[in-house]
């Protein structure tokens, strides 16, 4: 089972590779971001990850514009959050933590994203599934603002064609990019 997990990545990192091959403008990993420049450029970000949730802000400050193409909403929490840590390390919680921890920080996350974002619209685009079983809790204090920039807009339709200069979504959108951030 384990060899057929492998197998399936691989396939889906050789799939991924062909699926940027039309692309001319600049490709870098989400770890890249710290030392990437993004002044006046158009910047498409695919997925989220703690450092595309890190950085968002800062890149929003320096980019044309900014496109975010959301694969799944995610679980993000404040990043000064130091209360819940003394909470969950109480003896009595601590023979249930990760149950508990997943709960309430479930929890923590969806009322963050409703006191930081007023548009009903995008609150729903961006609302996460508590019933997911694989929950990844990412930490940013300004994720949310900087997704209601002027400048950044969040996409949730599929991308399915890159070409030189453009990613096309499933609705026929072309989203011009200069540089495409990855997270994976």
């Amino acid at each position: 089972m384990h060899s057929k997990k492998k197998s399936q990545r691989d396939g889906f990192f050789q799939n991924t590779a062909a699926f940027f091959k039309n692309y001319t403008g600049a490709l870098i990993s989400a770890n890249e971001i710290k030392q990437s420049n993004f002044t006046g450029l158009n910047v498409a970000i695919i997925g989220a990850n703690q450092s595309t949730v890190s950085y968002l802000d800062l890149i929003t400050q320096h980019a044309a514009s900014v496109k975010v193409f959301q694969i799944k909403p995610i679980f993000v929490l404040p990043q000064t959050e130091k209360g819940i840590h003394r909470l969950i390390s109480h003896p009595l919680i601590i023979k249930n933590r990760r149950l508990f921890n997943n709960r309430v920080k479930s929890l923590l996350a969806i009322r963050y994203l409703d006191s930081q974002v007023q548009d009903q619209w995008l609150k729903r685009q961006l609302m996460p599934n508590s019933a997911d079983e694989h929950k990844v809790f990412l930490k940013s204090d300004t994720y949310y603002s900087a997704l209601q920039r002027h400048n950044c807009n969040l996409v949730t339709w599929p991308i399915v064609k890159i070409s030189k200069h453009t990613l096309q979504t499933m609705e026929g959108i072309e989203h011009p990019a200069d540089v495409i951030i990855t997270t994976y």
